[in-house]
């Protein structure tokens, strides 16, 4: 019994500690956002779908579906969107990387792109014929070495830069602005890794948007 009671006042006064140290509104953050949910969230309105990670649902729900994929602008958040019916492959990279907690809210850097294209894939070996995906996207901040990597269809790849050029400009992203990420399509996100076949219903590598 004493060596209990021994180590919950130690517990006790650790807590304390911490809570002294950094105050308890930082205590307080860091103990939600362990418990934050992170997995990925499916929105859905008037027949129109998208799929967002669960750190961007709060940013998503402020406008419907069909004002997010068409204007590019939901409530305050600029918005890009990823076409799973162009970029099957790619979706399931972005998917899979907010289940793990990759943050869907992203910050632009595009001057980062280099340096995070080679710390995210530069020791990737595709495998099947196809090319190193990585997201966070390398035009980002948070880019770089923890980003997911997933081998997808070189036409993906290409059809992804257009998108994201493209989706910079539509709204208006410029360097340091943050934006969400969402995935339209989403049931033609893949279920399964590339192994060399192009799924896509639509196969197109200008996707300009």
């Amino acid at each position: 019994m004493p060596r209990t009671m021994s180590g919950l006042l130690l517990s006790i006064l650790a807590v304390a500690g911490i809570v002294a140290y950094f105050g308890p509104e930082a205590v307080i953050d860091t103990v939600t956002g362990a418990f934050e949910n992170q997995e990925p969230v499916l929105i859905e309105d008037e027949g129109h779908q998208l799929l967002v990670g669960g750190d961007g649902e709060a940013k998503a729900r402020q406008c419907t579906v069909t004002v997010a994929l068409t204007t590019r602008q939901c409530g305050d958040v600029k918005v890009v969107v990823i076409d799973a019916a162009k970029m099957p492959f790619i979706a399931r990279n972005i998917h899979l990387a907010w289940g793990e907690g990759q943050p869907s809210v992203l910050t632009r850097n595009s001057a980062k792109q280099p340096a995070n294209r080679a710390a995210a894939c530069g020791r990737f070996v595709p495998k099947n014929g196809g090319s190193c995906d990585e997201y966070s996207f390398a035009t980002t901040d948070e880019g770089g070495s923890g980003a997911r990597t997933e081998e997808v269809p070189l036409r993906e790849q290409r059809c992804q830069g257009g998108t994201i050029s493209s989706g910079y400009a539509k709204a208006k992203i410029g360097q340091g602005d943050s934006f969400l990420v969402v995935i339209s399509n989403p049931a033609q996100v893949a279920t399964t890794g590339f192994t060399g076949a192009d799924v896509a219903d639509e196969q197109v590598e200008q996707c300009a948007l």
